[in-house]
């Protein structure tokens, strides 16, 4: 088992060429790759021919825990068959992606492992729309949420004690099923409903699509849209500056 290691590599938030050099390097190097169900199956032309693929988990991510057992199980299993395992993950794999339950599992059964940052949607990815989350004159502070969380109406890392200002940026992962119940509760704590929110799917593909509306609407906007999951929710006056910026939808050049 000494030179058996598993890493846990992060996709990028889809484009190909937004991995980072080192995930192509282990990719290159992968007998067998555990990768999510949303990532882009093109990033997967970087393993070699007789790497093995197993897709794990589903897009819509329902029973989460057995899911994350089982993948506990294959990684254990694949540790003492192989020598370069890969755990692929969307984004960044410290960023919603589980990381810190596979880590602690795979440290508990002795195996070794080494994490290969990623892009993450919500931060890097929004970068790739010129839309920077923090902004010295309108935003000095990000928070990064689930759109999940609605579920029980709680922001346990927001300081609900006072009302919520659009000068701090919220941006939320899969929020796609959650975004009217996510701006009625962000009203209902504070926030303006004339705060600018903006809702972008297939961020960094070919297919990306952006929409901008106030709080208040931003939940009918989408529905007469075309948006789709997989999805990014950004609320804040930052969103406002990039509107006057950009009079375009900026997409990726094709290189």
């Amino acid at each position: 088992m000494s030179s058996t290691r598993v890493y846990l590599v992060g996709a990028g938030p889809g484009a190909t060429d937004l991995l980072t050099v080192r995930a192509t390097r282990v990719l290159a190097r992968a007998e067998i790759v555990f990768h999510d169900a949303l990532i882009n199956k093109d990033i997967l032309d970087y393993c070699a021919s007789e790497c093995i693929r197993v897709p794990v988990g589903t897009r819509g991510g329902y029973h989460v825990p057995q899911r994350q057992a089982t993948i506990h199980r294959l990684l254990a299993e694949a540790a003492a068959h192989y020598t370069t395992i890969v755990r692929l993950k969307g984004g960044d794999p410290g960023i919603f992606g589980r990381c810190g339950e596979e880590l602690e599992f795979l440290t508990a059964q002795g195996i070794p492992w080494e994490v290969v940052p990623g892009v993450s949607a919500g931060v890097g990815g929004l970068s790739l729309l010129g839309l920077p989350v923090t902004h010295r004159d309108l935003s000095s502070s990000v928070t990064l949420l689930t759109g999940s969380q609605m579920a029980s109406g709680a922001f346990a890392s927001l300081p609900l004690s006072t009302p919520l200002s659009s000068s701090h940026t919220l941006v939320f992962y899969m929020p796609f099923r959650h975004i009217v119940d996510i701006a009625n509760q962000l009203m209902h704590h504070g926030m303006s409903p004339q705060t600018p929110a903006l809702c972008v799917s297939w961020l960094s593909y070919p297919q990306q699509t952006i929409v901008t509306a106030p709080l208040t609407q931003i939940g009918k906007t989408v529905e007469a849209s075309t948006l789709e999951a997989p999805a990014i929710m950004v609320v804040g006056d930052v969103i406002g500056w990039w509107q006057k910026l950009h009079q375009r939808e900026v997409k990726p050049e094709h290189l």
